[in-house]
Order: structure tokens, then sequence, then C-alpha cells
């Protein structure tokens, strides 16, 4: 066998030159492409992380505390141990009470308790529940104050007649 030529050996070196930079240079290209993804990446769950947090406010956290401010006396109390024990997920459209112990659904003889003033009432201020006095002490059970509206309060008191004492 012929030993390759000093030239053909040059010619040789000079191609893996040529080769390695064109290399380097996609390399390089290459990881130019991939910083600008990963920015990207970041930029976009930064973005995510910020409408997740916003969907999660609108969809449990205003139900949540608009529920607190009608059914509680103090309504960040009432969240602070509502919390402890439940918490609100959106599953098939409709707010669900989840316990926090065993992550399921809260049910009462074998339904879903509803997110709702009445249902949580019963739930929350039931005497087996272990917080019901601490509820009880915050719970507004009822808005009823005895009494008509100010229409009907007036319908039913007589008008008394101005005393006449004759100067007119």
């Amino acid at each position: 066998m012929a030993e390759p030529t000093q030239q053909a050996l040059n010619d040789e070196l000079e191609t893996l030159r040529r080769t390695n930079s064109e290399l380097i240079a996609k390399n390089s290209t290459r990881k130019q492409r991939i910083g600008e993804l990963e920015a990207t990446v970041a930029d976009l769950q930064s973005k995510l992380t910020s409408a997740s947090a916003t969907i999660q406010e609108m969809t449990i956290g205003a139900p949540l505390k608009s529920m607190a401010e009608d059914i509680s006396t103090c309504p960040n109390e009432w969240i602070e141990h509502f919390s402890k024990s439940y918490r609100l997920e959106l599953l098939n459209g409709e707010l669900t009470l989840i316990s926090v112990a065993d992550g399921k659904t809260v049910q009462k003889e074998g339904k879903a308790i509803k997110f709702e003033r009445e249902a949580l009432n019963a739930l929350l201020l039931h005497e087996k529940h272990p917080q019901s006095k601490l509820f009880r002490a915050i719970t507004i059970v009822s808005r009823a104050s005895g009494s008509g509206t100010p229409l009907q309060r007036r319908a039913q008191i007589a008008p008394t007649p101005s005393p006449q004492f004759g100067l007119r």
C-alpha cells in the first residue's frame, strides 16, 4: 500500500479544519438559539403563573371572599379557619368543597356538599364538626330581623292626628 503523500495529508487536514470550524459555528448558533428559547420559556412561565393566579382568584378566591363576607361577622378569620380544613376546587364547572386531610370531596349522605350558605352553615355549625364552637361564634346564622319592609311597617302603623290648638 502506498503511503499518503504530504499534499494529500495537507488537503485532508484542511478539510478537517474547515469542517471543524463549520461545526463550531453551527454549535455557537445553536447555543445562541437555545439561550433565546430558554429566555422565552422563562417569560412564558412567568406569564402562565400570573394568569393561573388570576384565574384562581377569579374562580375560587373571589367567591370564597364573597361567601365569607356574607356568612360571617369577621370574614378574614372565617376564611382562615375554613382553609385549615377545606379548600375549594372548580370541578365540572361547579365549586366543590375538598377536605384538606384526605383530598376528597366533602359529602353528606352520599352527596357532595354544595358551596352555598345553607349547606355551609349545616356543615360547619353541626355539633359533630370539630370547629363548630368557633364557627358558631363568627358565623351569621340568619339575617332575618323579624320585621317587614319599611313600606309594610308604615301601612301597619295608623297615622296619628296632629293636635289642634285652635291657633289656625
